[in-house]
């Protein structure tokens, strides 16, 4: 079946909670659905009615650090709250009747959006849950090699250190090329690093600090016919970049929703090829279920509810878009901004150029300036709100916009810059 009818169809029938459907006074994304079948990324009329239809935006600062966690679309959060009153309203009963039929539901439905089996698909609470499960699921042996670089997310490369103490297993920590010149360049730090004992790489495909975007298919073909793992950390790619799971190649994939996915905070998404999952443990006490089962990884308790009850309505938002929308106008406001930014003496941007290797997110220095006095000054002078990320050897301004944001927000970055720099 078509997947937007499927998605629409869950959104409006999941058993017992009508209420996620939008009122009919409200603007509905489906009206919009003949403008997302042209290129509208450089449309800003477009943009501007799409922000009013769509987004409640602060008044008082430009919020340019969406890569924090994504803000829900009017109808998601209106879904949302009416989630919440709901379950709180029916309690148990809902809860233990007919609750189960409606995960099940919102599993399969994800599964596809994702482009995965149902049987490979889990819910968990977000992005470095899921890589938890992966990462301590694994059968870790003394002497054990992992190949990361310090640009991946903090969280995973504790969860490595941690293995490194209890475990036993050798670390192997690469310095990734800011600005590479080809996949290859990319590919051959990872090599340089292999070795007879080398068990697992991490990947970010998306990194956080500059959104260089890394080639995860080449990599996984380089490395797992040799018998190494590659775990993905996709928290930022999923539904940033048009791409599905398994197009990356790799065998444990984790995934954020409350990112550019649009859901409420708290709901994540884990991968897991069905022929693997025999391989991992389960990371919370598990006793009940089939080897080969992936919710044998997913017994830590009762999730949000309403967070995940609200899935289908950021799913069908998303799919209506289209995520081929999302990735040319994120990439045009990150474009249309670094573009310029280029161009001002004393300021280096820190992401690749190139279409192929960066989307939403970039980040910049300024020579000569300290780094969180260039975000006060910018939010100081423009009310522009970013962030500082800490790379391996230097600091750097992160600036993250999403659909809402206009280009005239991102001049005022400019003027901005340009009166520091």
């Amino acid at each position: 079946m078509d997947r937007r009818k499927v998605i629409k169809g869950m959104a409006a029938g999941i058993a017992g909670l009508p209420f996620i459907q939008a009122k009919a006074s409200q603007p509905r994304i489906s009206d919009y659905t003949s403008y997302f079948q042209s290129d509208v990324s450089s449309d800003e009329k477009f943009w501007k009615k799409f922000r009013k239809d769509f987004y409640d935006v602060p008044k008082d600062f430009i919020n340019l650090e969406n890569g924090y966690f994504g803000v829900q679309p009017l109808p998601v959060q209106k879904a949302y709250l009416k989630n919440i009153e709901q379950v709180n309203v029916n309690s148990s009963r809902y809860l233990r009747t007919t609750y189960r039929e409606d995960y099940q539901s919102i599993v399969n439905g994800l599964a596809a959006f994702a482009g995965i089996e149902l049987e490979e698909a889990l819910i968990t609470r977000n992005a470095t849950e899921a890589l938890n499960i992966a990462i301590q699921g694994l059968d870790w042996k003394s002497g054990d090699e992992v190949i990361l670089s310090g640009q991946d997310y903090y969280s995973m490369i504790e969860t490595f250190e941690m293995l490194e103490k209890q475990k036993g297993i050798i670390i192997k920590k690469i310095k990734l090329p800011l600005l590479p010149k080809s996949d290859q360049e990319i590919i051959d730090r990872y090599r340089e690093a292999v070795s007879t004992k080398t068990r697992c790489i991490l990947c970010t495909h998306i990194i956080h600090l500059t959104g260089q975007i890394m080639p995860i298919k080449k990599i996984s073909d380089q490395f797992k016919p040799q018998g190494i793992d590659v775990i993905v950390d996709a928290a930022h790619s999923f539904a940033q970049i048009d791409y599905q799971l398994k197009d990356l190649g790799a065998d444990f994939v984790g995934v954020n929703l409350h990112k550019w996915f649009g859901n409420p905070l708290g709901a994540g998404l884990l991968y897991v090829n069905k022929n693997r999952i025999k391989d991992l443990k389960p990371l919370y006490g598990d006793s009940g279920s089939e080897e080969n089962d992936i919710m044998k990884l997913g017994h830590f308790g009762t999730l949000s509810v309403p967070t995940v009850l609200t899935i289908p309505e950021a799913q069908s938002f998303n799919e209506t878009i289209t995520i081929q929308t999302k990735e040319k106008r994120l990439r045009y406001l990150q474009n249309y901004w670094t573009s310029k930014a280029r161009e001002i003496q004393n300021v280096i941007v820190t992401t690749p150029s190139e279409a192929k290797r960066s989307c939403a997110i970039a980040s910049f220095k300024v020579e000569g300036k300290e780094t969180k006095k260039v975000i006060d000054q910018l939010f100081e002078k423009t009310k522009v709100f970013t962030v500082i990320r800490y790379l391996p050897d230097q600091e750097v301004v992160r600036v993250t916009p999403n659909l809402y944001n206009l280009t005239e927000e991102l001049d005022l970055l400019i003027d901005g810059l340009k009166s520091i720099a």
